[in-house]
């Protein structure tokens, strides 16, 4: 499918989405990353990314347009005019001038402001995040979650949409790029050539400025449906982590799974459901993940444990996880068992919307919202009697937002269309 063109429509709403963010920052008297000339002279190519937040801490994302030493200034206040700074350190060739720097000794539930400095050049613009609340803390808490941007439906104009909700955090559940269509890649520079292609998206700076990410990979970002031993599968994890402010544990740099908490009421759990799968062992997660996703869930106190799959928990494809009914009933049968509370998957990768019921007698449901950008699945009828809802023409995503603070704690998780129209709401309690 080659690039669609923009209606007249289209075009006016995002430029005028872009209005309206660059006024929301003007509120701090900070400059907007999406006014004309911002980058100019700062030796910078892209806006920052601020992603895997924690109460303390977070991890930056830049580029620089070349070799240099670059650093992030840091504080609480929206001009910068006190700041910390984190030591500088190299960008070469072998990331492609990109950096992840990490930012540590923060205060939890707390606005921060930061920029990107090149040594020689002026600043960056500023941008903002929010850290988690504290482990015991009864907050509220306010996400996003989609999948599926491919590179030529660009403006990504849902996301000023998603912007406009103001979330703590926007989970990205795969399909980040599309490295398979429009060009395939087979090299780590065509890789990367994909991932600055989409991170040049404007309506997707907008939301990157002013919130944090949490990003997990599906197949797209290797090939299509990529077997864990594809020889593309080592090129295209590099390139992800080089374009994502994802952590990497030094013992394992290459694990992608990783779960965080928002104070008492959420915890998030973000599953890799593609490198460690093996049909000759029937496990789509690996021994290892499944045990930690298991043990995890078993032990969580959070009041909503939410579970991002970058695939749908209940589709009966093989190539979801579907393909895998042993390890999913493993699942429910631990929630059952354990009698486990307030769990819900959200998930992508399918380029619809619906609401499914999550087979047994546990009354969970699966929400999969996308595309946030790419084709639909036209082919797709949701008359399977496990959709509870369902709609394939419209680009859209999902928001949750978790009432911490009430008496009885409960959560609201909604399918908001490209204008933030309504097109599902549900409730989920907390016991």
């Amino acid at each position: 499918m080659g690039r669609r063109k923009l209606t007249r429509r289209e075009f006016l709403r995002g430029a005028g989405a872009a209005t309206a963010w660059a006024a929301g920052f003007s509120r701090w008297g900070i400059a907007s990353a999406a006014a004309d000339g911002v980058l100019d002279n700062t030796g910078l190519s892209f806006g920052c990314a601020a992603g895997d937040v924690t109460p303390t801490g977070a991890i930056v994302w830049l580029r620089a347009e070349r070799e240099s030493r670059v650093s992030v200034r840091y504080g609480k206040n929206p001009q910068l005019k006190e700041f910390a700074a984190t030591q500088p350190i190299s960008v070469t060739r072998d990331t492609d001038f990109a950096a992840k720097i990490t930012l540590d000794r923060l205060e939890p539930a707390t606005a921060y402001f930061y920029q990107a400095a090149v040594e020689g050049k002026k600043p960056g613009p500023v941008n903002r995040l929010t850290t988690a609340p504290r482990r015991d803390d009864a907050a509220d808490v306010r996400f996003a979650f989609g999948g599926d941007t491919r590179q030529t439906y660009r403006p990504f104009s849902i996301m000023d949409s998603i912007r406009a909700m103001k979330p703590d955090f926007f989970v990205h559940l795969g399909d980040t790029i599309y490295a398979d269509l429009d060009g395939r890649a087979r090299t780590l520079d065509q890789y990367w050539a994909k991932y600055r292609t989409n991170r040049g998206d404007q309506p997707s700076q907008n939301l990157f400025s002013e919130t944090s990410l949490y990003v997990i990979w599906d197949d797209h970002e290797v090939e299509n449906n990529y077997h864990r031993l594809s020889p593309l599968a080592p090129v295209g994890r590099k390139a992800f982590f080089d374009y994502w402010p994802a952590r990497q544990d030094p013992k394992e740099p290459d694990r992608l799974y990783r779960s965080v908490r928002w104070g008492k009421a959420v915890e998030l759990f973000i599953l890799d459901a593609r490198q460690y799968r093996d049909r000759e062992k029937a496990t789509l997660l690996g021994q290892e993940q499944k045990r930690w996703f298991l043990d995890g869930l078993a032990s969580s106190d959070a009041w909503f444990k939410f579970v991002a799959t970058p695939m749908p928990f209940t589709s009966p494809n093989a190539d979801k996880w579907g393909g895998f009914p042993d390890e999913r009933n493993e699942v429910l049968s631990l929630i059952e068992k354990k009698k486990i509370s307030g769990v819900a998957f959200l998930t992508a990768d399918v380029h619809y919307a619906a609401v499914t019921r999550v087979p047994g007698s546990l009354g969970l449901k699966e929400i999969i919202v996308g595309p946030l950008a790419a084709q639909w699945d036209e082919k797709a009828a949701g008359t399977a009697k496990r959709f509870e809802f369902f709609k394939a023409d419209i680009f859209n995503y999902g928001w949750v937002k978790v009432y911490g603070k009430s008496v009885q704690p409960y959560a609201e998780v909604e399918i908001l269309g490209k204008d933030n129209e309504p097109l599902y709401k549900t409730k989920i309690e907390a016991s």
